[in-house]
């Protein structure tokens, strides 16, 4: 008994069509699981002007320039806090008393609890 091939053209075919099937679900479930974009305030999201504001420039040259010579390393402002010092304390050891050992005592007949 003779198989029958099924040609070529056929199997891509089939290989074309799950795989759209495939594009098309994962689209789908992308869509239900996305989150919404942000809301953006409309203040925000109006464009920059490109000019410059030739009186901030001009303060900005103004401003007083100091070399790292002139920086000193260590500024403190105000008195320091000394910081809080842990003391250790001895905590003291239990006692090792000699503790009596229970006797075990074998009766012959239970007891009956009423």
């Amino acid at each position: 008994m003779k198989k029958s091939k099924l040609p070529n053209l056929i199997s891509v075919m089939i290989l074309t069509l799950i795989t759209s099937l495939m594009w098309v679900s994962f689209n789908i479930y992308r869509a239900l699981t996305s989150k919404a974009p942000p809301s953006v305030s409309a203040q925000v999201s109006q464009p920059l002007t490109p000019t410059l504001d030739k009186d901030a420039l001009d303060l900005i040259q103004g401003k007083l320039y100091l070399n790292d010579s002139q920086i000193p390393d260590n500024v403190t402002v105000g008195t320091p806090v000394p910081a809080a010092t842990i003391t250790p304390t001895e905590i003291p050891a239990p006692s090792q008393s000699p503790s009596p050992t229970p006797v075990a005592t074998a009766s012959a007949a239970p007891t009956a609890t009423p």
